[in-house]
């Protein structure tokens, strides 16, 4: 009998700061992606909400408070990553939503050695982990197209 593998989810709040830059952490050495910068994220647990995941990943791993950047799920999408070869671990499905700071001071969490918050142009030159280049890409493109449309500006990190 074979026993059927099923991918993971996670999902990535890509959080982001008055001044449109994008929260990362630093992955701790010894672990995948090690020493590289990534957007916060983790597993969705059973019985958890998107939302509630992406609150509860970014608290743990950057110690900030967050919420939707658009009113609902749906508004605040990044994009769906189902590479299977996304992460060297194991097949994990990301989901990225847009996110902004509500409150908190930045402090590295869970497996994490650095948070920090990039422009677009910093990112360019960042060793980044996963295919996390590819979902920023994506955020920074709907930001400029959403540009003119938020109404409730995201908290500034300005301790990163």
């Amino acid at each position: 009998m074979t026993i059927q593998k099923n991918a993971y989810v996670d999902v990535n709040p890509v959080i982001l700061t008055i001044d449109q830059k994008i929260v990362f952490a630093k992955r701790i050495q010894g672990i995948v992606g090690g020493g590289k910068w990534h957007l916060p994220g983790g597993r969705v647990q059973y019985k958890e909400t998107l939302e509630s995941t992406l609150k509860r990943i970014a608290c743990t791993k950057t110690n900030l408070k967050i919420k939707l950047f658009y009113p609902s799920l749906k508004e605040s999408l990044v994009g769906i990553y189902d590479n299977p070869k996304r992460d060297p671990r194991e097949h994990v499905i990301s989901i990225a939503f847009l996110c902004k700071i509500t409150e908190g001071k930045t402090k590295p969490g869970t497996k994490v050695e650095a948070v920090n918050s990039f422009s677009e142009a910093e990112t360019k030159n960042l060793e980044i982990a996963f295919d996390h280049r590819k979902t920023i890409e994506d955020a920074f493109s709907i930001l400029k197209k959403n540009s003119s449309t938020t109404k409730d500006e995201p908290l500034n990190a300005t301790q990163i």
